[in-house]
């Protein structure tokens, strides 16, 4: 089998890979065992890094480099029927294009699109790229009789489909489903109570694959990355909220944003019943404020959690460095890639070396527009407060951001949060469409402030409006959708008919804000 590649630290299991014009820039894992011996090497390099890193990130030239955007999107390979194709290497390799990149389970398939200028109108310009890339791919899933759909989680996903047998076949894969079994001792447990209730065990990692979403990459001066991502933390219980796009897992109506709950039981590697105090788990909101730069996020990774691929490259950091050269940080990069914290930093040795911020939360799907409009609400609430972000922080401890993600992942535009006003020193429990009308100006504020044309401003954040006005995302149609389909059909039924009708709107790449509830 061909070696798949996948672009550093983009994919949520894509592991420290990366991929530039045909060569590999990251660490292949082809191994699936591993010595004591390898793994206290391993430690020692990624303290190595982490000692380099804290000078690097404070030297003249780091992270002065252009400004840039950037986003993967995960979709899924069905057939005619609506049911999941696995197929993504046979597809990939008739493509022959190198944006396109395996998944965890085999009916998965990412598209990673080129860097943006971060300019007037960077939105626009990713896209036009998306609506290019995805073309292309959907001529040649043709040739397959397969349909290329971004959604958040296909609603006709069957038990089955979730099988060992449904990963994708490479060493990687393999050995982290082995390396977090192994840790947790014991299946993998699924609990989510929703609108229904789940339950699922599962002795491999195939669970987390029915998760696709938008990953978006945001370049932002240096000197203003702790603010910039700690506004991120702060707003991402809106940005997902108004993105919400995964209601449904196996026929169930659960969390707006279902991949959320998943995503973190599915792959929980903790063993409850052999640790002495509170271990964190692998996928995480956070632990808590930025206080100085990106070097703590770094820092805390490599503490909290012990390795899974002890794998090393052939690059010394401090010699690297100190002969005036950029290291690239690939066991760094490796390790990160093993855990997997809703915001993220990703290190790149471009351009001198930089830190990007990594946005995970948002669904794939519904239409291109629409997720380029999701990028650029988030963008602009993290742009637009980050000079203020700190007074937030003052009066609004690190567990309520904590607790206004899951309220909004699991309640949407419905959700309640605890927000304040800075000024009046007070927090309260709000409805969050009062919050996300309240913030609207911020975002229009952060766009412009980037240096975003009014004209692309308003194209994407009226999209976000008009989602507000008619309460209207693309989980609340899902679930608006099944409910009249339901009238005359069973829910298998209904949940294939409402994905036909989801295909057709799609195709129309009119934002869901305007989608009609009507057969």
């Amino acid at each position: 089998m061909a070696k798949y590649k996948t672009y550093c630290l983009l994919h949520h299991l894509g592991i420290g890979l990366k991929q530039k014009r045909g060569r590999l820039m990251g660490l292949e894992i082809d191994q699936e065992n591993f010595t004591e011996h390898d793994f206290a090497e391993f430690s020692e390099r990624l303290y190595q890094s982490l000692d380099v890193l804290k000078t690097q990130i404070k030297s003249p030239g780091f992270g002065q480099g252009a400004k840039k955007i950037g986003a993967e999107l995960e979709n899924y390979i069905i057939d005619a029927k609506g049911h999941v194709l696995p197929i993504n290497t046979q597809l990939i390799d008739h493509t022959k294009v190198e944006n396109y990149t395996v998944e965890l389970n085999k009916f998965n398939l990412e598209i990673n699109y080129d860097p943006v200028p971060l300019a007037a109108n960077a939105f626009s310009q990713l896209q036009a790229q998306m609506d290019g890339y995805m073309s292309r791919l959907r001529q040649s899933a043709e040739a397959f009789d397969a349909r290329i759909i971004p959604i958040g989680i296909l609603p006709t996903l069957m038990h089955q489909d979730l099988s060992h047998q449904s990963m994708t076949d490479l060493p990687r894969y393999r050995s982290l489903s082995e390396q977090l079994f192994k840790m947790r001792g014991e299946h993998f447990k699924v609990h989510i109570r929703g609108d229904e209730e789940l339950f699922l065990t599962s002795e491999h990692v195939a669970l987390e694959g029915a998760n696709t979403s938008f990953q978006f990459h945001l370049m932002v001066e240096h000197e203003d990355f702790a603010d910039v991502f700690n506004a991120i933390q702060l707003t991402s219980c809106l940005a997902v909220a108004v993105s919400a796009n995964s209601p449904i897992l196996l026929q169930k109506k659960l969390w707006d944003e279902t991949r959320i709950a998943l995503f973190k039981q599915s792959i929980d590697s903790r063993s409850r019943n052999t640790v002495d105090w509170r271990e964190p788990s692998r996928v995480t909101f956070g632990h808590g404020w930025v206080r100085d730069d990106a070097w703590e996020l770094f820092a805390e990774t490599v503490a909290l959690f012990p390795p899974i691929f002890p794998i090393l490259s052939d690059e010394n950091p401090e010699s690297i460095f100190a002969a005036g050269k950029t290291p690239k940080h690939e066991e760094l990069a490796l390790h990160l890639g093993t855990t997997w914290p809703w915001n993220r930093p990703v290190y790149c040795d471009s351009q001198g070396g930089h830190v990007r911020i990594e946005m995970r939360a948002l669904a794939a799907g519904p239409t291109h527009i629409d997720m380029c409009a999701n990028a650029a609400f988030a963008t602009g609430l993290a742009i637009g407060l980050k000079d203020s972000i700190r007074d937030f922080m003052a009066v609004m401890p690190f567990r309520f951001a904590e607790y206004n993600f899951y309220r909004a992942a699991q309640h949407g535009l419905d959700a309640s949060i605890v927000w304040t006003d800075p000024k009046k020193h007070q927090a309260k429990e709000m409805a969050i469409m009062d919050v996300l009308w309240a913030m609207m100006p911020v975002a229009e504020r952060g766009l412009l402030q980037l240096g975003i044309a009014p004209d692309e401003v308003k194209k994407y954040l009226s999209i976000i409006t008009e989602r507000l006005e008619n309460k209207m995302t693309g989980a609340r149609w899902q679930k608006q959708m099944v409910d009249v389909f339901s009238e005359h059909n069973d829910r298998e039924q209904a949940c294939r008919s409402m994905l036909e009708h989801y295909i057709r709107q799609q195709a129309t790449e009119v934002p869901v804000g305007s989608w009609s509830v009507k057969k």
